[in-house]
């Protein structure tokens, strides 16, 4: 898990207009606020917000020096929302929430998915249908990435979200039974049965040749 430290200016202006003119001087407006500490409001600077983040990736740590009248503390945080503008991908404002080493947090992952389906080699597509799993681990043990196996993904079946294996710590905070990638059947080709609907044809075989049949 990647930890930044993060300078922040404490603000005592909210409001549209204190807004504007934060960030028409560079700044992003922000908040930071815990079930432990009553929210404190915040500006940072935009140039150096984002050569973190390009740095960091996703879920990453912040170490908020927070400054007032010359003095300092630092506070550890996770950046819970980031509100854009929708017009020019310009950064309107922050919430960072803090957080404890020992107290675990539920986060969003992206999700990697690694190994070549072998329903691909019958002719399927694989299509994803989710990007990132919600989980709940301490601090420390947030991933980066989870990687989802998807080499034994047949043709028309799918990988659930309780199929994924979790990194050791982290516990899965979604429904198990939502789907996450399927191998399916172009136009043309005909998926393979389910294994219990193919041991039903397989007993419902013609009688052997001779056999006699009921008058």
């Amino acid at each position: 898990m990647n930890k930044i430290a993060l300078e922040a200016d404490r603000r005592s202006e909210t409001g549209k207009g204190p807004a504007r003119r934060l960030r028409a001087a560079g700044r992003i407006p922000a908040v930071f606020y815990g079930s432990k500490t009553e929210p404190i409001h915040l500006s940072l600077d935009l140039r150096e917000f984002r050569k973190s983040m390009d740095q960091a990736g996703a879920n990453v740590l912040f170490d908020l020096k927070i400054k007032e009248a010359g003095k300092g503390a630092t506070r550890t945080a996770i950046l819970k929302e980031r509100q854009i503008k929708p017009t020019d991908g310009a950064i309107v404002h922050l919430d960072f929430v803090e957080i404890f080493k020992d107290v675990a947090i539920e986060v969003t992952v992206p999700l990697e998915f690694v190994g070549k389906s072998k329903g691909i080699d019958k002719g399927g597509l694989l299509e994803i249908a989710a990007r990132q799993v919600l989980v709940s681990c301490l601090p420390g043990d947030i991933p980066a990435t989870i990687q989802v196996d998807v080499s034994q993904v047949d043709l028309g079946h799918t990988l659930h979200v309780g199929d994924i294996a979790l990194p050791r710590g982290v516990e899965l905070r979604q429904d198990p039974a939502l789907a996450v990638a399927t191998v399916v059947t172009p136009s043309g080709i005909e998926a393979p049965a389910p294994p219990e609907e193919a041991a039903e044809v397989q007993g419902e075989q013609a009688p052997a040749k001779g056999a006699g049949t009921e008058s």
